[in-house]
């Protein structure tokens, strides 16, 4: 591994010295394989990343969305994209065998969960633990903003239950108690438990910050929040809080079914809107998609077979391989972006939106993940509702066909559902510097990068994707 990527640096270098400006280029990757690419890549987003946490002139703990403090200004902590960030590094200390990078890695979870503690305790606009983001040295953000946004609490609470769960399995309860969750409601967790199953029924503005009312993502992040926090209160002998949350995601299960439209055959993204854009006219969201793979549980509800999801999927790829001409250049996979009728184009909201990096990746992870879903199915059947995604994969069985575990048919649909996952990181790929760098955006019409550079959504979008391949 070594090797190659000294290899592929030298190879940069080299083409770098030739042609000053192929490193800032688009397709400059294109005669690398895919796997020879993300050995490339992933620790240089890895790296990119850690540079985010706790960064020069930001209080430890601290995790700043990107470096750019104009045009745009991300230069904030936003505890949505704090969340899935440190999840990445929940996920490095657990799995890494090297004690000197699990120490490095603990000590930044230890800062994490101090400046998140620090958040839910400091006065805010919002009221309470529903405000977006906040100043990095702590203090509050005061300007005008889309509040309150309840994702964020869920998703942080996911995120430190993941670690819980890491310290129980290592055998270190007391790390758990002192640090995440001893009972009461001031604990860290408990405290976004808490607020998660006391505020999921009323209207907040969704992770793009532009509509308030009941979302498909904020509410499945809080009910993968409700179903594993009932799961580690009950480890911890917290019976009555993890029945009080449980009866709270079952009150939530039919809440997700209603964003289903029976119409336009698409789970929509929001409903009961209250404030905010009112112009999102084909109610196609890809927010929904990132729903699924941030608020999945193992427990069958919403899978990522789910016929209804499938339906969105396709929908989605389809609006926007019509909508961007950098779809239709040749280059692999779809690049994707927010919503068809989105005009941030990373810069100002009068523009035409772009395809993001974050949500490109998050398709790559969800074919992935669709491949183990459906590779422990005894068949694969083809309906009314999913025969369009299926076809878009080249398969043209009728409604109600079928595919046994273990035919040719079977198998062949399973390597081209991970061939289709492989398609959305090689567009990644594309658009890609030689730098490792990559912004939030892609622009529409050129291909080169946009908005707000190295977004550390972005690292960790693509970091997840390349995980669960």
């Amino acid at each position: 591994m070594r090797r190659l990527s000294a290899l592929l640096n030298f190879s940069l270098l080299l083409t770098a010295l030739t042609f000053p400006c192929s490193l800032f280029g688009v397709g400059i990757f294109h005669d690398l394989g895919l796997a020879d690419w993300i050995s490339y890549q992933e620790p240089l987003a890895f790296k990119n990343l850690v540079r985010n946490i706790s960064a020069p002139g930001t209080a430890k703990g601290s995790v700043l969305a990107s470096p750019s403090k104009n045009n745009p200004n991300y230069f904030f902590h936003w505890v949505r994209d704090a969340a899935v960030v440190m999840d990445e590094m929940v996920t490095r200390y657990e799995t890494t065998v090297i004690l000197e990078n699990k120490n490095r890695y603990l000590e930044s979870l230890i800062d994490y969960i101090y400046f998140s503690k620090l958040n839910q305790q400091t006065p805010n606009l919002s009221g309470g633990l529903g405000e977006p983001k906040f100043n990095v040295d702590g203090t509050a953000f005061s300007g005008s903003w889309g509040r309150p946004q309840d994702d964020g609490p869920a998703m942080r609470a996911a995120t430190l239950i993941h670690l819980a769960k890491v310290w129980l399995k290592e055998g270190n309860k007391k790390l758990v108690v002192e640090k995440l969750y001893d009972g009461t409601a001031n604990s860290i967790i408990k405290k976004d438990l808490e607020y998660v199953s006391q505020q999921w029924k009323n209207v907040s503005f969704e992770l793009w910050e532009e509509v308030k009312g009941h979302h498909f993502h904020t509410r499945m992040v809080q009910y993968r929040a409700m179903i594993e926090g009932a799961e580690l209160a009950n480890l911890l002998f917290d019976f009555k809080a993890a029945e009080w949350y449980l009866s709270q995601a079952s009150e939530m299960e039919p809440e997700l079914e209603r964003h289903w439209s029976f119409t336009k055959r698409i789970l929509v993204s929001t409903l009961d809107r209250e404030d905010g854009l009112d112009y999102k006219y084909s109610e196609l969201d890809s927010s929904v998609i990132l729903g699924i793979n941030q608020g999945h549980v193992e427990n069958g509800f919403m899978s990522f077979s789910d016929d209804r999801v499938l339906a969105t999927v396709n929908a989605l790829e389809e609006a926007f391989y019509r909508l961007y001409s950098i779809n239709r250049n040749g280059a692999p996979g779809i690049a994707m972006g927010r919503y068809p009728e989105d005009r941030y184009d990373g810069f100002n909201s009068g523009a035409s939106g772009n395809p993001w990096f974050l949500i490109t990746s998050g398709f790559a992870e969800f074919y992935y993940r669709l491949a183990r879903d459906l590779n422990h199915k005894q068949e694969i059947k083809i309906s009314a509702v999913n025969k369009g995604f299926y076809r878009s994969l080249g398969i043209k069985r009728k409604s109600y066909d079928s595919y046994k575990k273990g035919s040719s048919e079977y198998i062949q649909l399973i390597e081209a559902i991970h061939a289709k996952g492989d398609s959305f990181l090689s567009r990644v790929k594309y658009h890609v510097d030689g730098t490792g760098s990559i912004s939030e955006q892609i622009n529409r019409d050129s291909g080169y990068m946009q908005g707000a550079r190295d977004l550390t959504w972005s690292y960790a979008a693509l970091l997840s994707a390349i995980r669960f391949r």
